[in-house]
């Protein structure tokens, strides 16, 4: 990036959001890290502590309704996971694989804070979890948050999924009845080989697609390599309906969509794995 681009780059920052984040943007190209946040970030911690305090930390509604969360700081996607819209569209076919296949387990490779894995074990869509995450703060939180649903059997938790990942779980799951869902910030490009995807034929996937942490070249690869054992659907982020949530009446329409926005950097896709026939 020459500078006329960093420039312009910087100014963008600051007509979208004032001094704020030209301050954080300049020191950041001298290495230097402010903790500064810019007039939407605030707006939305703001929005955040609001809608747990509305809800008492318990999702609203979608497949896990009533599922209680551990509160967070700064965590933006919160309120749309306690309304229950976050990632409507994977709830959606998590449904229809369950109803499609009458699987038994879910495998969550980057759980995160356990959003789906505590989810489908609370709402009793599975019978058993297993949650993959690479940070021990967030394996923390899902631990915390399948007790705080009083779910004390039937989960586990590792760590990040590498190479031979598929032998941790082995002899704990039968492939032909588990759902897998993977979420792993681009990694999907060498997790998932041929060899992997092999050992996983039987099984249903949703791949979170993160074709922007990647070139044509590796994203063409793993595309042939589902397709030689999966047949493949796209899905992607679609509207969403904040008038059906009568505790959102106090909000204006711009607080309202914050609290539905799921912070991507661009348009989420998934892809949908059903074994061949």
């Amino acid at each position: 990036m020459n500078i006329k681009e960093k420039i312009k780059r910087i100014n963008d920052g600051y007509l979208r959001y004032g001094w704020s984040s030209f301050v954080r943007t300049f020191f950041k190209k001298l290495g230097i890290n402010l903790n500064i946040l810019d007039p939407i970030q605030k707006k939305r911690n703001y929005l955040s502590k609001k809608i747990e305090e509305l809800t008492d930390n318990k999702v609203l509604g979608g497949i896990y309704k009533n599922t209680k969360l551990i509160k967070t700081e700064n965590y933006f996607a919160k309120p749309a996971q306690l309304l229950g819209c976050y990632e409507q569209e994977v709830q959606d076919e998590i449904i229809n694989f369950k109803k499609k296949f009458n699987l038994k387990s879910f495998v969550n490779v980057g759980a995160g804070e356990g959003y789906h894995s505590v989810g489908c074990l609370n709402s009793e869509i599975f019978e058993h979890c297993i949650s993959f995450e690479m940070l021990e703060e967030n394996r923390e939180k899902v631990k915390k948050n399948f007790l705080e649903n009083d779910l004390k059997n039937n989960f586990l938790i590792l760590s990040k999924a590498e190479d031979g990942f598929l032998n941790l779980i082995r002899d704990k799951i039968n492939f032909n009845n588990t759902l897998f869902l993977f979420d792993i910030e681009g990694d999907e490009f060498k997790l998932l080989n041929h060899q992997v995807l092999s050992e996983m034929k039987e099984s249903k996937m949703i791949i979170e697609f993160h074709h922007f942490y990647s070139d044509d070249i590796n994203s063409k690869k793993l595309l042939d390599n589902i397709q030689k054992f999966f047949d493949i659907k796209w899905i992607k982020t679609q509207s969403r309906n904040f008038s059906q949530y009568k505790i959102l009446n106090r909000f204006n329409d711009d607080e309202k969509w914050l609290m539905m926005s799921e912070s991507r950097p661009q348009t989420m896709q998934w892809l949908i794995c059903e074994p061949k026939k």
